[in-house]
């Protein structure tokens, strides 16, 4: 039976995986942290997209007055 994995606890971002097989230098992801726990949220974001096959380069913060968000840069790594 195939089960559905959330994308959350999926252990490799797709979207990512998808970047680097196109070839693509760099990849960039911008998502709004969690108010809560906004540490964890963002460690789970940078482990998938770098099990993808990409470094995280640059990181920077703000916020949008409801949310805090972080923008990212990955580039990618040898191999």
């Amino acid at each position: 039976m195939d089960r559905h994995v959330p994308r959350a606890l999926a252990p490799v971002d797709s979207h990512a995986a998808r970047c680097r097989e196109r070839g693509d230098a760099e990849h960039h992801r911008s998502i709004r942290l969690h108010p809560a726990h906004p540490e964890q949220n963002l460690a789970v974001y940078v482990r998938r997209i770098e099990a993808a096959g990409w470094q995280l380069t640059d990181r920077t913060f703000s916020d949008d007055g409801a949310h805090r968000r972080c923008a990212m840069r990955f580039a990618r790594t040898a191999g």
